[in-house]
């Protein structure tokens, strides 16, 4: 379907981000970090199993990886709601990635991204986060 590998962005809980961390540093091996709480705790993975390989397919692939802060999660989440979607949070924290790579982003570039995980499974906290911004 496609001719070439595409670049990779990564996205990850600036509260867990071992990964960008290593991407950033240009470290072989994945430094280990005091994860925070997150609410993309799907994505909150101190040691990932497979750290190096997906490392190096970031770097094969000539991408990057970025990181996107609970507030930005969070704008993600109202932001996808409004539009007929109900996403958990990590499936957001994708979205609050995309919305911060359209930033630097060629306007010519073609970006693809998709929605993993369904709301059902964090009702409580999507509601807490947009009860918050009820009168």
């Amino acid at each position: 379907m496609i001719r070439e590998i595409p670049r990779i962005i990564g996205v990850q809980s600036a509260h867990c981000a071992p990964l960008a961390k290593a991407f950033r540093e240009g470290l072989r091996e994945i430094p280990k970090i005091q994860p925070r709480e997150t609410l993309a705790e799907g994505i909150a993975i101190a040691e990932p199993v497979r750290g190096k390989q997906i490392l190096e397919a970031v770097k094969k692939s000539g991408g990057s990886f970025l990181q996107v802060q609970e507030e930005e999660v969070k704008r993600a989440i109202r932001l996808i709601s409004r539009k007929g979607f109900y996403i958990e949070p990590t499936a957001a924290a994708t979205a609050a990635g995309v919305l911060q790579y359209l930033k630097s982003s060629d306007p010519e570039e073609t970006i693809v991204s998709v929605f993993t995980g369904h709301g059902l499974k964090a009702t409580e906290k999507i509601l807490k986060i947009l009860e918050a911004d009820s009168p």
